[in-house]
């Protein structure tokens, strides 16, 4: 009996840069542990889909990752595909977007069911019973059509309380390579599941994939994998994305026991991460900083305290102000995310966004439009009041293609749109002239320029493109 797992990013430009596919990787390393065959079958690179025909035409179960509502596209191509050169195999939609939205995905893509939220007990359970010849359907965490033409969810399993339990991702299936010439140039981790904030962008989305607030891995944990990262790689100096929502929730102490195992490896590690504002400390930052970390990306979102409340970010810019001088002060660049263009915001929000950027001095700063997507509070506002203006096109659900593409899902009351794109432009002429006139990131690109020549004349484009105010 053969599971083949699939990643179907076929044809789909990352604007928010390549990366592999932690979540799926850590199924196949419990199918593998469990003793069954599996495969892992990426996408990512094929010009054909019939490329991997050999890894899925002859697999007895198909898990398909889908990981947000912009993929689904892609993942029912992908799966469709697959249906007709393999008609007989069990198929699963599984990862985030059908852990929210499973019906649809069993619909449009033709899955025989959905798999709802962490999977590595579920998907061991399920190619048991394939193999076996057994009814799957009554597994925990399984979406499935009934005989009348509707859906059964199944009770959903508890999660696991000990992330230390769970296997390490199966890294050795992947063409890291073809990811690093592809343009992916750090090794993504993740240290906790779950986030208990509880802002209208996110949530509940985070809940229905993770059940809700959040768990952590030891440090100790965590540097074993990443000591197994290295010996894979052949190195023993990494580049490192902490892929968590809020690594910042760990302790202090988790930081400092980080570095020392690291230091206590011989390994080297230089890392970024994302976090809030209200989560990091004078002593946690300069933790993060000797233990490797390099950069930080905040969700700053707005400078106006109105827009924030309304997102239930629990956050203020004065928050923002010390965490950033944090940051400056122990040398760890600071990146600004900024969330623009949301309905009720006016020009006088914009302005607040604009001078509280002056008083962060981040190192840099990304500009994302506010995105209404399926699964997610804002979605379900915006659809009420009225400001939803589509949903049905998928590729306006990925706020990173949106901002490249300057585009927004949400008509805006108070602003034009033109209005929005000005301030984005504005903002983005302060990120380049920053660029320009901090002898920190002067240091930096010139060390970039010595060592990695490609990125460093990208950055260099990004920088004169900001002053012509044309955007990402």
């Amino acid at each position: 009996m053969k599971t083949a797992l699939v990643y179907p990013r076929f044809d789909w430009i990352e604007y928010n840069g390549l990366a592999e596919p932690i979540g799926l990787l850590h199924l196949v390393s419990a199918l593998k542990t469990a003793g069954h065959d599996v495969v892992y079958a990426d996408y990512s690179f094929c010009e054909k889909l019939d490329e991997l025909d050999h890894l899925v035409g002859d697999a007895d179960l198909v898990g398909i990752a889908v990981s947000a509502a912009a993929k689904l596209e892609r993942a029912t191509l992908v799966s469709k595909h697959i249906r007709s050169i393999n008609p007989d195999a069990v198929i699963v939609a599984g990862g985030a977007y059908p852990s929210i939205f499973p019906e649809q995905c069993i619909e449009t893509m033709e899955a025989d069911c959905a798999m709802l939220g962490e999977a590595e007990e579920a998907i061991i359970e399920m190619a048991d019973a394939v193999r076996d010849g057994q009814d799957f359907r009554e597994i925990r965490n399984l979406v499935y059509p009934d005989e009348a033409g509707g859906y059964v969810t199944n009770p959903r399993r508890p999660v696991q309380t000990d992330l230390d339990l769970i296997e390490f991702p199966a890294r050795d299936v992947v063409d890291y390579d073809s990811y690093m010439t592809n343009g992916m140039s750090e090794y993504g981790l993740v240290t906790t599941r779950g986030c208990p904030f509880k802002c209208i962008y996110c949530k509940p989305s985070t809940d229905h994939i993770f059940g809700g607030g959040i768990r952590f891995r030891s440090a100790e944990n965590v540097v074993t994998e990443i000591i197994e990262l290295a010996a894979l790689r052949n190195t023993d100096c990494l580049r490192i994305f902490f892929k968590d929502d809020t690594i910042t929730m760990h302790p202090e102490k988790w930081f400092s026991e980080f570095g020392r195992r690291l230091e206590e490896a011989g390994i080297s590690v230089e890392w970024h991460c994302n976090s809030r504002v209200d989560t990091v400390t004078r002593e946690k930052v300069r933790n993060m900083a000797e233990s490797g970390c390099h950069c930080i990306s905040f969700g700053v979102e707005s400078g106006s305290q109105k827009i924030l409340d309304f997102y239930k970010k629990g956050t203020t810019p004065e928050q923002a102000v010390d965490a950033f001088n944090w940051c400056h002060e122990f040398g760890v660049e600071a990146t600004a995310n900024l969330m623009i263009g949301f309905p009720l915001e006016t020009e006088e929000d914009l302005r607040l966004t604009y001078e509280l950027l002056k008083k962060l001095r981040p190192d840099d700063i990304i500009v994302y439009f506010s995105t209404a997507i399926p699964g997610r509070y804002i979605h379900d506002w915006a659809k009420e009041e009225g400001y939803l203006t589509t949903d049905a096109n998928p590729e306006l659900l990925d706020p990173a293609r949106n901002r490249a593409h300057e585009v927004m899902n949400m008509r805006l009351p108070f602003l034009s749109t033109d209005e929005v794109i000005s301030w984005k432009h504005r903002i983005e002429r302060y990120r380049s002239w920053r660029k320009v006139t901090s002898m920190d990131n002067i240091r930096r690109w010139a060390g970039e320029l010595i060592k990695e020549p490609g990125k460093a004349a990208g950055k260099a484009a990004r920088v004169l493109r900001g002053f012509r105010g044309q955007g990402d």
